[in-house]
């Protein structure tokens, strides 16, 4: 009776084995797959679990395919929209819907930004078997559930749909200061619609951007110094709008309003916020705001957040929160900045910093 139920724990096991695939052989399959998709739009959602253990949704991109081995990739609002992309035709070029210009980026420098992204784009890999091994890495381990293979390499776990073979999600796996961190990444098929949309509205934006003038970050940097100094200067922008809270113009009036630059990847940001709540008890309610302004996030991600850590204070995103960024944040985040009840910026600073905060309640006190 045990050798009988030994043979058949035998038989299914190997019944289950029989229908895994060696590594090698779903490298094979996958590229195959790749290599006969080559004009596939790639719609990527990003989510980032960070060092406080908790997701953040910080980026929906999209790669389209283009004539010639061409290529563009950006982000992407909710309503399948974008208004600057990265580009490569001849060269690698950033590009702005706001300005006819072509900004070029050495390969060297694509990690540096967030056109890093096409690390994480198979298509793009599939020049030859032997770079598309490299790029997924040395396999360790196969396992299948229901609808995935799943491949655990050196440098990912990657889940395969087993029909197909597309990837379906990626996982890359950051360590920080011995605190575990993890990129996801899912790979989901647009509707044809959306994509042929797409499609004719990025073909549209890089045949135009063939007259664009070219120029550097370098010459950009000469054109506009990135330390220029903001205290002293009006605060330039009106007609505020939250997502939290709606229109602000109203409940700023009469108010020091301090402005916290964030997003939702980045720790120091959230280590700032923070000391800010901490603080701001200690002042009186009546004479400043608190404004949050993310220019990265989704609107969909930023309300997960607000639910989540339940956020009461107006937080700006989109368009505006971009705009705003653009013209104040200089160097990086998070990034902070004092303004009077007339408007005018009275302090400015980059970084984590509670001798800000002293300064503010100083100046308020007043």
């Amino acid at each position: 009776m045990r050798l009988h139920t030994v043979l058949i724990s035998i038989i299914f096991c190997s019944s289950i084995n029989a229908q895994i695939p060696s590594s090698n052989k779903i490298y094979e399959e996958i590229y195959k797959y790749y290599t006969k998709n080559l004009n596939r739009i790639e719609y990527v959602r990003n989510v980032h679990k960070n060092a406080l253990r908790y997701d953040t949704s910080y980026a929906t991109f999209v790669y389209i395919p283009l004539k010639d081995k061409s290529f563009f990739i950006s982000f992407l609002d909710s309503s399948f929209s974008f208004s600057d992309g990265f580009y490569f035709s001849d060269d690698y070029y950033i590009l702005n819907g706001g300005k006819p210009e072509k900004i070029r980026v050495r390969k060297q420098e694509l990690p540096g930004t967030m056109y890093g992204w096409l690390e994480r784009i198979p298509a793009w890999h599939s020049s030859n078997f032997s770079s598309f091994k490299s790029w997924l890495g040395k396999p360790f381990s196969v396992s299948k559930s229901k609808t995935h293979f799943v491949v655990t390499t050196s440098k990912y776990i990657v889940a395969v749909d087993t029909t197909t073979f597309r990837i379906e999600e990626i996982i890359w796996i950051v360590y920080w200061k011995g605190k575990t961190q993890y990129n996801k990444y899912y790979y989901t098929q647009l509707p044809d619609s959306n994509q042929d949309r797409l499609q004719k509205t990025v073909s549209e934006f890089t045949d135009a951007s063939k007259n664009f003038s070219i120029t550097t970050f370098k010459e950009l940097e000469k054109q506009q110094p990135l330390d220029e100094k903001l205290e002293g200067q009006k605060f330039k922008f009106a007609n505020l709008v939250s997502m939290n809270k709606g229109e602000l113009d109203s409940i700023i009036k009469g108010k020091y309003i301090l402005y916290d630059f964030f997003y939702q990847a980045c720790l120091p940001c959230h280590k700032m916020t923070g000391y800010i709540l901490d603080w701001l008890p200690k002042i009186d309610s009546s004479k400043i705001l608190l404004i949050g302004v993310n220019p990265f996030d989704s609107e969909y991600s930023m309300k997960l957040e607000v639910q989540k850590r339940k956020i009461d204070y107006p937080v700006i995103i989109g368009t505006q929160a971009k705009e705003i960024a653009k013209r104040y944040v200089q160097q990086g985040y998070p990034n902070l900045m004092l303004v009077s009840p007339d408007g005018i910026i009275l302090k400015h600073h980059f970084g984590m910093s509670k001798s800000f905060l002293n300064d503010a309640e100083k100046i308020i006190s007043q």
